[in-house]
């Protein structure tokens, strides 16, 4: 070495070099000395790889199938990461049910798919039981259902994991492998339902929740279709064919503030228009569909037998997500058809879900301009239920005060129509005179009516004006929702809002008319209908008296076979007012008597007066 400091050393001198080469001597020897005496398995080489496309969404097409391998290098690496996923999924083992209580529902869910399988109403009975208003399965059709894709995609019902997350909310949730196109490995997407009850309202939200693992699109794209949700196969009650015409189901759409009813062509439609709330009501019943503002194809499937409808199926198709993570929110009215009820959601104070304006009560249907009548009757109806907790009887009651209201309109009308019996055979002269000049026969009888001093509407006027009431009465008693249930007489009549029997027998086609039960009411009707005739009908001669009969027997007879499966409420108001009708007719032909009889005393006396006045006068000259 150097004495001089700033000299550089040799990095390569004799003993680095000798240090290098022993160090490479070493390894290369270790090497040779592994391969020879410990040499490695070899491995099977993998076939050659395939280059596939990513499966399309088809019918029986499971998420969680092994995905599509692409070729490469690696690509016999990618089977263990799709199992190294498919085992990171949590998954229950075992179909399982869940409940969950409310003051109005008791709702039972199933982890298959994570459905609603039943919704009863806990202050409504049928049957012996509660109203459930989700029919039972049939054809695989249930509550709440999600299909990827179209509506045509079959259901979703893989196990799903339960979670209550409190005492109003239940979430099913699980992860499912989807192939992707343009990736090998596939996406790891999770579907979440969330249902959310208040403790006293018919309304529940129902979210649904599809989030992407990988930060990435969720890939579920069948034609530009995300997923469907379903409900269906109808609401309940059930009711049978005999008692479709006390019941009923049909489709009612809120569009632009109105309320529509919706008929599908061919049985199922789809519609791409904007709505405010979709609904299946019944007579009593309904569920009311709010969804989110997402432009969701709605579609609906109807089916009946016997004029009595079997399947009422709504379906929310969504478009595809363009994002990562996805919640949709739709709200549910599932309850009674009542004012009470469904007006709660005009006023965010007097609901939950701080809802406003949503005009739920448009589903009634209630813009009769005979509303305003049906809700005064409706009054009265419950004035007199709270005095005699009996609807037949506060039926009876109601009928009872309208006639007395409209006695004045009653005892007009019959007076005119006696009086049109007294001019009767004058108007059938004028009528025989002038049957070839029809114009100067009108001009004699306007004439004759004015000499006479009467009014040919007289008589029509009272029957005019009690028209409205009659329709607002049938209406009223035909869908008022207190009925529903309402005993009248135990044992004869135990439902106002169902027919009446005394003996069922399986059903009889008679051509024309289908029979399954005596029943006493409609015939009570048949009999006093024909009274009411015998009683109101002026006599009538030439042509008016072969279609006076017509009226007389024939209308009643028609109406006793229309009539006969009607509700029995209505059939108690209908008889209730014949018969009130026939009373207040004997009286009125009583009071008309008297009064004919006072008038002719006073002429007799005038008369008698006259005559003595005459004979008096006589006397006198003489």
């Amino acid at each position: 070495m150097s004495d001089n400091p700033y000299q550089k050393p040799n990095a390569f001198d004799g003993k680095t070099m000798l240090a290098v080469v022993l160090s490479v001597a070493v390894i290369a020897a270790s090497f040779a000395i592994q391969t020879y005496f410990f040499p490695p398995k070899r491995e099977p080489l993998p076939a050659e790889p395939t280059t596939q496309q990513a499966p399309a969404e088809t019918p029986g097409t499971s998420f969680t199938a092994a995905p599509t391998i692409a070729a490469g290098p690696r690509a016999a690496e990618v089977p263990a990461t799709v199992d190294a996923l498919e085992a990171s999924i949590e998954k229950p083992s075992v179909k399982t049910t869940h409940e969950l209580n409310t003051d109005v529902f008791t709702a039972r869910f199933t982890n298959e798919g994570g459905e609603l399988v039943s919704l009863k109403l806990r202050k409504h009975s049928d049957k012996g039981g509660f109203v459930d208003i989700m029919l039972p399965d049939e054809g695989g059709t249930r509550g709440f259902a999600i299909a990827f894709g179209d509506a045509e995609a079959p259901p979703y019902r893989e196990l799903m994991n339960f979670k209550r997350i409190d005492d109003r909310t239940v979430e099913f949730h699980r992860a499912m492998l989807v192939p992707t196109p343009g990736k090998a490995v596939p996406s790891m997407v999770t579907l979440r339902k969330r249902y959310t009850f208040m403790s006293d309202e018919y309304m529940f939200r129902l979210e649904i929740v599809l989030e992407n693992a990988a930060n990435e699109v969720v890939p579920f794209n069948k034609n530009g279709m995300a997923y469907t949700l379903s409900f269906g196969p109808g609401i309940g009650p059930s009711y049978d064919d005999v008692s479709a015409r006390s019941d009923f189901r049909k489709f009612i759409n809120l569009e632009n503030g109105k309320p529509k009813e919706f008929k599908p062509k061919g049985g199922r439609e789809t519609i791409g228009r904007r709505v405010s709330w979709t609904s299946i009501v019944g007579k009593y019943f309904e569920l009311i569909a709010i969804p989110d503002a997402t432009p969701y194809a709605i579609g609906f499937e109807s089916a009946m037998v016997n004029q009595r409808a079997t399947k009422n199926v709504l379906y929310f198709t969504r478009p595809v997500i363009k994002a990562g993570r996805q919640t949709d929110s739709f709200l549910f009215y599932a309850g009674p058809r009542t004012s009470a009820e469904l007006a709660r959601y005009d006023d965010a104070r007097k609901n939950g879900f701080g809802r406003s304006a949503d005009k739920l009560e448009e589903s009634l249907l209630g813009g009769s301009p005979l509303g305003w009548l049906e809700q005064i009757l409706k009054v009265a109806l419950k004035f007199f239920y709270g005095i005699i907790p009996n609807y037949g009887v506060a039926i009876i009651l109601v009928t009872l005060l309208v006639k007395v209201l409209t006695f004045p309109l009653t005892h007009k009308g019959s007076e005119a129509s006696a009086r049109m019996q007294e001019l009767q055979p004058k108007m059938q002269e004028l009528q025989a005179k002038y049957k070839s000049n029809p114009q100067k026969l009108n001009a004699e009888m306007a004439a004759f009516y004015q000499k006479e001093g009467y009014n040919p509407l007289a008589g029509c006027l009272p029957l005019l004006i009690q028209f409205p009431l009659f329709i607002a009465m049938y209406s009223l008693f035909n869908t008022h929702f207190d009925l529903r249930g309402a005993m009248f007489i135990p044992g004869w009549i135990p439902d106002l809002s169902q027919p009446e029997s005394v003996f069922n027998f399986p059903m009889i086609s008679l051509v024309i008319w289908k029979v399954s039960a005596i029943r006493l009411l409609p015939m009570m009707y048949l009999g006093s209908q024909l009274l009411y005739g015998m009683f109101t009908q002026t006599p009538q001669t030439g042509q008016n008296a072969s279609q006076m009969k017509f009226m007389m027997y024939g209308m009643p007879l028609m109406f006793f076979f229309i009539l006969y499966d009607v509700p029995s409420g209505l059939l108690v108001y209908w008889i209730a007012s014949n018969v009130l009708t026939i009373g207040q007719q004997v009286l009125i032909t009583d009071i008309m008597k008297k009064r004919k009889a006072a008038k002719q005393a006073v002429a007799a006396a005038d008369i008698s007066d006259a005559a003595r006045f005459v004979g008096s006068k006589k006397s006198k000259k003489k």
